[in-house]
């Protein structure tokens, strides 16, 4: 009985070699929690974990369950007006450019049906291709000159791929001179 009175309390366990969690370093410090002084369960005001008596109990949850509910409801409401609406201007100005489109077509056919353009059968080119022939005009000779340019340019364009493409004025391999396939045409005339 003399050893228990000498260690202390009569059912005291002997001290553990382990630290304790104050006496552990650490390697940050993390302060401990702050309580208040009348009730140590709940948190001083000021510290994150408060909230006051107000904030604390809610007194109708379902009625601002109810209002945020519909302020989304409100919001998805006012998004699709937006978008009826975006997708209405749209198409008010598709069916004015149509109706704009429509207008301008038929006063272009009343013109054509009152002048003698209209009447004839023919194109507004200056070309027959039922005959292959230029008309006889000064759009006719234009465009029969514009064609002959062309053609003359294509001719020059092909002798100077055959010119790069040939390094050399015969066949490497037979030794025989090299035959151009093309036909180069006379400059034509400028208009």
């Amino acid at each position: 009985m003399a050893d228990v009175s000498a260690s202390g309390a009569p059912f005291a366990k002997a001290r553990s070699p382990l630290l304790t969690l104050d006496e552990v370093p650490h390697k940050r410090h993390v302060p401990p929690p702050v309580f208040s002084t009348c009730n140590p369960l709940v948190p001083e005001p000021g510290t994150p974990a408060f909230a006051s008596r107000q904030d604390q109990f809610a007194v109708d949850t379902a009625a601002e369950l109810k209002r945020a509910e519909e302020a989304r409801r409100q919001q998805k409401k006012a998004s699709l007006n937006d978008r009826r609406q975006h997708h209405r201007a749209a198409e008010y100005k598709s069916e004015h450019e149509e109706d704009r489109k429509f207008k301008h077509e038929r006063e272009r056919v009343l013109n054509l049906q009152a002048t003698d353009a209209g009447r004839s059968n023919r194109s507004g080119d200056h070309f027959d291709i039922v005959t292959l022939a230029y008309q006889p005009s000064q759009g006719g000779r234009q465009l029969k000159s514009l064609d002959e340019t062309v053609k003359y340019q294509a001719a020059l364009r092909t002798m100077d791929i055959f010119a790069k493409k040939h390094s050399v004025q015969h066949d490497i391999i037979t030794g025989h001179p090299l035959v151009a396939n093309y036909i180069i045409p006379s400059k034509p005339d400028p208009l």
